[in-house]
């Protein structure tokens, strides 16, 4: 568990420099929390928590890693796709090696890796989060097509 944890700090806990719509637009990795998964897909998802709170959900091997970011400024959504892909194009070597990490050494459910300053409402976020996958609660919900 503490190698997990070093990975984090070392490999993750950074600000970011990305160019989105040509604006230079810095992100800072805020928390991170890995948690084990059934699913063996790679997966991805974007949450937006506040105009200028995200969460990443990687999932890949059967683990799912979030990674809360904090932008320095409000992000349009049309910038979504053009940010998802970059920030993947860049985490990903990092999310192998904790990935790598965790198949080695890992025999929780769910942890927090990194909790950085975080707002209170992402700390709301992935407090919830790390409680339902603790309870093997389903993580998101269920939404009617209307």
């Amino acid at each position: 568990m503490i190698n997990l944890y070093a990975i984090a700090q070392r490999e993750l806990a950074k600000d970011l420099l990305f160019e989105i719509d040509d604006e230079v637009v810095t992100l800072s990795v805020k928390g991170i929390m890995i948690a084990k998964t059934d699913s063996k897909t790679y997966n991805f998802s974007f949450i937006e928590i506040t105009e200028n709170e995200f969460v990443l959900a990687v999932q890949m091997k059967g683990y799912v890693i979030y990674i809360g970011l904090e932008s320095d400024e409000e992000l349009d959504e049309d910038a979504y796709p053009e940010l998802v892909r970059s920030l993947i194009n860049h985490l990903l070597p990092s999310l192998h090696t904790l990935i790598r990490e965790a198949e080695k050494s890992y025999r929780g459910t769910a942890d927090l890796l990194l909790d950085d300053n975080m707002s209170p409402d992402m700390k709301e976020f992935f407090y919830e989060l790390l409680l339902k996958h603790k309870k093997g609660l389903p993580t998101h919900e269920q939404v009617d097509i209307a």
